[in-house]
């Protein structure tokens, strides 16, 4: 949205813990100084392309794609752009913010030296398209809470061990297509290393847990909404193939999909 800022709210407008506010998936960042006060929203902001420096909390912090941080209402901040910033933002407001932020023992800032742009500038993107779409207030509160919940939780994500990130990993991207290869670059490891240390933790293979994760998810969806058919359900949890579907679904649950229908 090249510095087309979406403002979704007028200032005055608080029916909800948290209301999402502004928010933009590709903005040139422009050398930006706000003295303490003038802050009046929460903002996530993230860096997409090109390089610059963040001063705030007394610090001065190296910005380069990747790097993200979290400043709250009121904080003093300086952004200056040293090379073609490019950057992506939510801003929300609300008394929610104060209980995320007492839950993470956060106070009012967060820096990270790297995390997944695509995945968050994806998230950035599909709330922006709620919007023109519905203007659902209450899915565009949910949806920013989620955001916001993700990334100061990545703070405990970036302590795990590298097997437990590929496990996590797994859990969320199951409906996806994974390859060993993709699985052993986030573990820093070998294709073999990260099987023989996977099955020796988990007691599994990893294709053994994925399986699992996309069948479990499948009787799930079957169970809470019946008319689903069976291909909705084996292509929402990552099957291409149905006959192969059904046939590891029956053996898990003793039952074929559209019997538990």
């Amino acid at each position: 949205m090249d510095n087309n800022t979406l403002n979704i709210l007028p200032n005055n407008f608080q029916p909800l813990p948290i209301y999402f506010h502004t928010a933009c998936d590709r903005y040139v960042q422009l050398t930006m100084d706000r003295e303490p006060g003038k802050q009046d929203f929460n903002q996530i902001l993230l860096i997409t392309d090109g390089s610059g420096i963040l001063k705030c909390k007394n610090k001065t912090y190296e910005l380069k794609r990747g790097c993200a941080f979290f400043t709250a209402e009121g904080v003093a901040s300086k952004y200056i752009d040293t090379g073609g910033l490019m950057s992506a933002f939510l801003t929300v407001r609300g008394d929610g913010v104060k209980q995320i932020l007492n839950h993470f023992d956060c106070k009012d800032f967060l820096f990270y030296n790297s995390i997944d742009v695509e995945k968050y500038v994806s998230d950035i993107k599909a709330i922006i398209k709620e919007y023109y779409e519905t203007k659902r207030q209450s899915i565009l509160s949910a949806m920013a809470y989620s955001f916001y919940i993700n990334f100061f939780e990545q703070q405990y994500v970036n302590d795990f061990a590298p097997l437990d990130k590929t496990a996590l990993y797994i859990e969320k991207n199951f409906t996806k297509k994974l390859t060993l290869t993709e699985l052993a670059d986030i573990n820093q490891s070998s294709v073999s290393t990260l099987c023989h240390d996977f099955k020796n933790k988990f007691g599994c293979t990893v294709f053994q847990q994925i399986l699992n994760l996309r069948l479990t998810y499948a009787h799930n969806l079957l169970t809470t909404i019946p008319d689903t058919k069976t291909k909705d359900a084996a292509a929402s949890c990552g099957f291409d193939d149905i006959s192969y579907f059904c046939r590891a679904y029956k053996q898990k649950f003793g039952i074929s999909p559209s019997k538990t229908r």
